[in-house]
């Protein structure tokens, strides 16, 4: 029989509170063109000697990580599966930098061994004694969604029970210069790590199901409204910015459809980066937990949803090659 696959805690660390759901109450729109994340204190979750010698995007992901994992009912997890667009940038930068400055004389072994994009996962799973499957990937914008669908295979085919699922990006201030240059349809920059336990188990811990997770190349408008239908995709979450050459494949898709759902968006308060389609899924998680929707979330006002939220579908497209797709349910112990 096919496992279910149900989401047992998240944390984040982005632009706004860390390790904390207080945006809920009061999501404030982002209006600066670069914004950094907010450092999570990280006493009590790594020890300090070892903190000193990580980077940002290092003490955030195993910060996020390990808060996930005492979050949630599961002692040690089966997996570790990471999503990454840059990896570790700065250090990155900084293993660069010192080559040129000083040719291949005087370099320092830890900014290159730190500079891998499996890193992440790697110091994740020596932190928690963890010598089961370990994978990242890497694809720009849908690298978060590689790494849920992993996941969500594995465990529902019972070759695993839980997993530790991430999605860590970095942006330097010289990556931001760059990221301009390349990605103009970016409206606000910002940085992300969310880490989530996903798990077979049905426990009243649980936030939600995870029913369906999706990956298209080059979809057509639609074919992807001949897959949305108004029972389950009533109420869509989509990677809209405010940037006409980023939204115009969202509105063609809605164009398409023969229903109108309520439409929700998240990169005015989360901004965009490679790894922010995973602030998507944190945030329609938390939705489908706090049953409710802050005004700033909807697309459109006047189609606010009423009634029980039970489902949220979120759609992301990265250059308008990559799609995915992924269903959650509301989580009911001993539901259907």
């Amino acid at each position: 029989m096919t496992a279910r696959c149900f989401v047992n805690s998240m944390a984040q660390v982005s632009c706004r509170q860390p390790l904390s759901d207080e945006w809920f109450d009061n999501p404030c729109a982002l209006t600066a063109a670069y914004t950094r994340a907010q450092e999570p204190d990280t006493k009590g979750l790594i020890v300090p000697s070892e903190a000193r010698r990580m980077s940002k995007i290092l003490k955030r992901a195993v910060a996020t990580s390990i808060t996930a994992l005492n979050n949630s009912c599961v002692e040690q997890p089966d997996a570790i599966i990471t999503g990454t667009g840059m990896g570790c940038m700065e250090n990155s930068e900084k293993f660069l930098v010192d080559m040129c400055r000083y040719g291949e004389n005087c370099l320092k072994p830890s900014l290159f061994m730190q500079s891998t994009h499996n890193t992440i996962s790697s110091l994740i799973a020596i932190i928690l004694k963890c010598h089961g499957y370990n994978n990242t990937y890497s694809h720009k914008g849908i690298s978060f969604e590689s790494a849920l669908l992993d996941a969500f295979v594995q465990i529902k085919n019972g070759n695993i029970g839980n997993a530790l699922v991430g999605a860590h990006d970095e942006v330097t201030p010289f990556m931001a210069l760059v990221m301009k240059r390349t990605h103009p349809e970016y409206t606000n920059i910002t940085e992300t790590s969310v880490s989530a336990i996903l798990s077979s188990t049905e426990t009243d811990s649980n936030i939600c199901e995870i029913t369906d997770v999706n990956l298209f190349h080059n979809p057509e408008p639609e074919f992807l409204a001949g897959i949305l239908n108004k029972t389950d995709d009533s109420l869509l979450l989509l990677g809209v910015n405010g940037n006409q050459l980023n939204d115009t494949p969202y509105m063609s898709l809605l164009e398409k459809l023969s229903y109108s759902p309520s439409t929700l968006r998240y990169k005015n308060i989360f901004g965009d980066n490679f790894s922010s389609p995973a602030l998507a899924f944190y945030a329609a998680a938390t939705i489908l937990k706090q049953q409710r929707i802050p005004a700033p979330l909807y697309c459109d006002t006047s189609k606010n949803y009423t009634g029980k939220i039970n489902n949220i579908t979120i759609l992301n497209h990265c250059d308008n090659t990559a799609w995915s797709l992924i269903r959650l349910k509301k989580f009911d112990l001993c539901g259907s």
